[in-house]
């Protein structure tokens, strides 16, 4: 069994800070692993301490994608002995890192993290992104960052590499100002791939979060900045 943390989000429970952005911390039986660090170092950090977990244990730490809401608090987190994944395009951006003891790696295709933790390769053109699929308990879980290159592209990824559904999807879904028609085609197409469970925020917008709501019913998770789940 993991568990999955979120350190930063839009929304925050009481006592944490919110901010936009997105943070995921996971840990499973051997290893820490981070997707992605947030805009705000100050609000990392008060949140990391908050939720009692220590930003100098983590193993691995996915970037997401090139954009500040999601790697501009990552120095946080870096440390000696860190693994650091990133999209091709911000491998020359970080590679003074390995002065300082951190292994760098460039993901092109679907890699392995730590046992139970793989990337699923790089997706998208235009921004190009990766995200963190998750041997659950219970089946497969997939977390994104923005989902830029389109979340059900995504979840197909994930489903072939996983060779089977998903038992949760969560993170940014980039799904924010889509218009009623789009947003209704996307959860059509996600309704038709059998996720179990799923938990968006971040950038999927109020709108789109409030239809996931009604057509999940009780397999929609709400998630905030402090939600901790076992997966």
């Amino acid at each position: 069994m993991a568990e999955l943390t979120i350190l930063y989000n839009n929304r925050a429970q009481e006592g944490l800070h919110p901010g936009w952005g997105f943070a995921a911390h996971i840990r499973t039986e051997g290893a820490v692993v981070m997707l992605d660090g947030g805009a705000d170092k100050m609000v990392l950090e008060h949140n990391a301490e908050a939720m009692a977990c220590n930003l100098d244990a983590v193993t691995a730490l996915a970037i997401s994608h090139a954009h500040c809401d999601h790697m501009g608090a990552v120095s946080s987190i870096f440390h000696k002995g860190l693994h650091l994944y990133v999209p091709p395009v911000l491998a020359k951006r970080y590679a003074d890192v390995e002065e300082d003891g951190i292994t760098l790696t460039a993901v092109k295709r679907p890699t392995e993290i730590v046992p139970g933790v793989r990337s699923i390769g790089q997706l998208g053109r235009r921004t190009p992104e990766q995200a963190l699929l998750v041997d659950g308990e219970t089946g497969p879980v997939l977390i994104t960052g923005c989902a830029h290159p389109g979340i059900a592209r995504m979840v197909r990824r994930a489903i072939e590499l996983a060779e089977r559904p998903l038992a949760l999807v969560l993170g940014g879904f980039h799904l924010l100002g889509m218009n009623d028609n789009e947003l209704r085609r996307t959860i059509d197409e996600l309704t038709r791939l059998d996720i179990d469970r799923i938990a968006p925020c971040h950038c999927t917008g109020d709108d789109a979060i409030a239809a996931f709501r009604d057509a999940y019913g009780d397999r929609f998770v709400a998630v905030e900045a402090g939600s901790r789940l076992s997966i």
